[in-house]
């Protein structure tokens, strides 16, 4: 979903994921976070919180249930982030979204979304709002496959943001639904669009 090309010091070669697993972040994960949003942050771009706050991300995204960091390991390496943080609202804010820069890094994304948005439904929230910046025609494709639908774009602090409302008018079996948990270790065709 990333439309900007991730800069890194040196080039990486293109790897192929055999299988993906999304899990919660753990204490030991943060060098390997460190590495992933240095090596794919967005040329020009302002990093994300969880990597300026890597100290925080218990305190930020495990104090309240509705809050969660997720990593997507592959082959036992960290190759993706994606956090949520709900406001009194109950509006899911979606960040942290970083992939390896490879050729594999928008099915890590979605299987990053994917658990962010089930999270999200979850807890109650009808409307996500995604601090990225990412492919406003995929991640409404991608999204709307999950029951939400794209409102507007805008931008805070001269980033990018998306803002996206659950549609419980034209789908209104989403109301009662709960969404299936993300992919776990699966294969990664699983994630193709």
């Amino acid at each position: 979903m990333n439309q900007f090309s991730s800069s890194s010091a040196s080039p990486q070669p293109a790897r192929s994921f055999d299988s993906l697993r999304v899990r919660s972040f753990q204490a030991a994960d943060r060098p390997e976070i460190l590495r992933l949003h240095a090596a794919a942050a967005p040329a020009g771009s302002v990093d994300c919180d969880c990597a300026m706050k890597i100290d925080q991300i218990e305190e930020r995204y495990f104090r309240r249930q509705q809050d969660h960091f997720w990593v997507a390991e592959a082959e036992g390496q960290i190759v993706g982030t994606v956090a949520i943080c709900v406001n009194d609202e109950n509006v899911a804010h979606l960040g942290c979204l970083r992939a390896a820069d490879d050729s594999s890094d928008h099915l890590v994304r979605q299987a990053l979304v994917h658990a962010a948005a089930s999270h999200a439904h979850d807890h109650g929230c009808l409307k996500l709002v995604v601090h990225a910046q990412v492919d406003i025609e995929r991640a409404s494709e991608f999204l709307h496959r999950l029951g939400f639908e794209f409102s507007r774009q805008r931008e805070v602090a001269n980033r990018p943001v998306l803002e996206f409302y659950l549609n419980l008018y034209e789908r209104p079996e989403l109301g009662r639904m709960v969404l299936p948990p993300p992919p776990v270790q699966q294969s990664m065709s699983t994630f193709r669009t």
